[in-house]
């Protein structure tokens, strides 16, 4: 690897390596066990939706995340049970960031079929890229793909970026949504912020997060014999 590949993989899974490590030590620090509220996800969801006038989307709890997307009724926002129901930081967040999304997209099922499009392609992109670096890291005279997999890894993490400024506009408005309304106590509120923005950062952490969901979840079949 010469010198303008190895800044390029610094500037590609080196940033994404960075933000995986910030996701770990922000939900090590404010995902407390057993740490629960006095609102739950639905009250979260329903008071954003509030917020931004659109009182005549009803929050809906599903059983199974996917029956949210299946699902054809495009005035409503379907969120998992968990959610729903839950009275932990991540639920809130996840919450609210799902309400703030229906609130910007007058058709959430559309948007939500195209992301996981888009998802899908990239973590196709990723493997890829992850494929021909290592084979040209380690077969010899196969170098020249290491070349084309750094090409893989700056494409997803440039589309990362272009859908960074979304995230963090969905994150800076929630938080300032929940502070405003005074739901939360000050730690809580916190705790909750530090965790939106987490969660608005966590798409430049897809090229370490997506090999190693795929890997976890192989792993993770074989194991339960599936």
């Amino acid at each position: 690897m010469n010198p303008l590949q190895g800044l390029l993989f610094l500037l590609t899974v080196g940033i994404s390596f960075i933000v995986v490590l910030y996701g770990a030590w922000v939900k090590m620090k404010y995902c407390r066990p057993g740490f629960l509220t006095a609102i739950t996800g639905s009250e979260v969801a329903r008071m954003v939706l509030d917020k931004m006038g659109m009182f005549h989307v009803s929050v809906t709890p599903v059983e199974c995340p996917d029956e949210a997307v299946s699902s054809s009724a495009s005035e409503g926002l379907f969120i998992s049970r968990k959610i729903y129901d839950g009275r932990d930081i991540p639920s809130l967040v996840r919450a609210a960031r799902g309400a703030f999304l229906k609130g910007q997209l007058s058709n959430l099922i559309f948007w939500t079929h195209l992301k996981k499009k888009v998802t899908f392609a990239a973590q196709v992109t990723v493997v890829l890229g992850w494929i021909c670096f290592l084979a040209g890291m380690l077969i010899r005279n196969a170098g020249f793909l290491v070349t084309p997999g750094l090409g893989a890894f700056a494409v997803v993490l440039l589309l990362s970026f272009y859908d960074l400024s979304f995230e963090l506009d969905a994150e800076d408005r929630t938080s300032r949504l929940m502070k405003e309304a005074r739901c939360l106590e000050p730690h809580e509120w916190m705790c909750f912020q530090r965790l939106n923005r987490a969660a608005a950062l966590e798409g430049l952490a897809c090229l370490v997060l997506m090999p190693w969901n795929l890997v976890s979840g192989v792993l993770r079949r074989n194991r339960h014999g599936i």
